[in-house]
C-alpha cells in the first residue's frame, strides 16, 4: 500500500478504519472457523482494526499483522499498545519476511484492490501459510455497487474514484471477480467461493442510515486525490453529497455493495 493509497493516512481515516471493520464484521468473519489454528497472518493490517475483532472472536489466536505503511503500524501499534497477542511489522506484501509453511491461516481483507500485483501477494501467502493451513481472501469487486434506481451525481462520483485508484495508485477495484483465476493460476486449490453483501438496503440487522453514512464516508475518504489529481471536481462532490443527504428521506431506494470471499489453500502434495 503506497503513498498513493486512495483513502490516506490521517486521523480520520484511521477511525474510518476502525468504524468500517465494526460496520463489516458480519460479511468479514461469518461462517469463519478459527477453531483449529493457532498463527493468523493478516497481510495490509493497516491500522489493526480486523486484528482487534479477530481478537475478540478467536481469543487463542497468536495475530501478526503486516503492512507497508509506517504512517498506518504506528497508529495501530499505540491503539492496540495493550494487546499482547497482536505483533504489528513492517513489511512488503509481494515479499514476506517470513519463513515458509509459518501460519495456520492467511488472510486479505480489502487489501488486493490497492496492490499492483496481487498475484504475488497471494503466491507469498501460499508460501508461508502451512499445507494444512488456509487462506482467506475477502476482497471487493466495486462493479457491484450501485443504487436502484439510479444515483447519477453518485455513480459519476464512484467511477472516477476507481479510476483514481487504479491509475494513480496502482490497484485493481475490481479484483474480487478475478481471485479464483488468480488463485487458480497459481496452483492453489479452491475450498470456497462466495459474495458477500457489504453493504445491502434490504439487510435487517444493520440500519439504513448507518450503511449509507459508511457509503459516503467511503467515497468521500478518496476526495483529497481525486481532486488533487483532476479525477474530480468540487461540483462532483457537492452534487455527490447533495444525493446522499437526499437519500436519507427516500427509503424507497434500494442499495448494494459486495464483495468476494475465497478460501484455498496449497494443493495437495502427491
Amino acid at each position: 500500500m503506497s503513498d498513493h493509497y486512495i483513502h490516506g493516512f490521517s486521523d480520520a481515516e484511521r477511525l474510518r478504519l476502525i468504524a468500517q471493520a465494526q460496520m463489516l464484521s458480519t460479511p468479514v468473519f461469518d461462517g469463519l472457523d478459527f477453531s483449529g489454528a493457532q498463527h493468523l497472518l493478516e497481510v495490509g493490517c493497516a491500522v489493526g482494526a480486523e486484528l482487534h475483532l479477530l481478537e475478540q472472536r478467536a481469543s487463542h489466536l497468536a495475530l501478526t499483522g503486516l503492512d507497508l505503511s509506517g504512517r498506518h503500524l504506528q497508529a495501530g501499534r499505540s491503539w492496540l499498545a495493550e494487546h499482547e497477542r497482536i505483533s504489528l511489522v513492517q513489511g512488503d506484501a509481494s515479499s514476506l519476511p517470513f519463513a515458509d509453511d509459518s501460519y495456520d491461516i492467511g488472510m486479505t481483507i480489502w487489501l488486493l484492490e490497492h496492490v499492483h500485483d496481487a498475484e504475488g501477494v497471494i503466491r507469498e501467502l501460499l508460501r508461508v501459510v502451512k499445507p494444512t493451513g488456509s487462506i482467506i481472501l475477502t476482497e471487493v469487486d466495486n462493479h457491484s455497487f450501485g443504487f436502484d434506481p439510479a444515483q447519477p451525481a453518485i455513480s459519476a462520483w464512484w467511477d472516477a474514484f476507481n479510476r483514481c485508484q487504479a491509475e494513480i495508485g496502482g490497484g485493481d477495484p475490481y479484483i474480487g471477480s478475478r481471485l479464483r483465476q488468480i488463485t487458480e493460476g497459481l496452483g492453489a486449490e479452491v475450498l470456497t467461493e462466495a459474495p458477500r453483501a457489504v453493504i445491502s438496503s434490504s439487510d435487517s440487522t444493520r440500519s439504513r442510515a448507518d450503511q449509507l453514512h459508511y457509503l459516503r464516508e467511503l467515497l468521500e475518504s478518496g476526495s483529497e486525490r481525486m481532486l488533487t489529481h483532476g479525477y474530480a471536481t468540487t461540483e462532483m462532490q457537492r452534487a455527490m453529497a447533495t444525493a446522499f443527504d437526499q437519500l436519507r428521506s427516500q427509503p424507497d431506494k434500494a442499495f448494494h455493495y459486495s464483495a468476494v470471499r475465497l478460501i484455498c489453500r496449497k494443493p495437495p502434495m502427491h
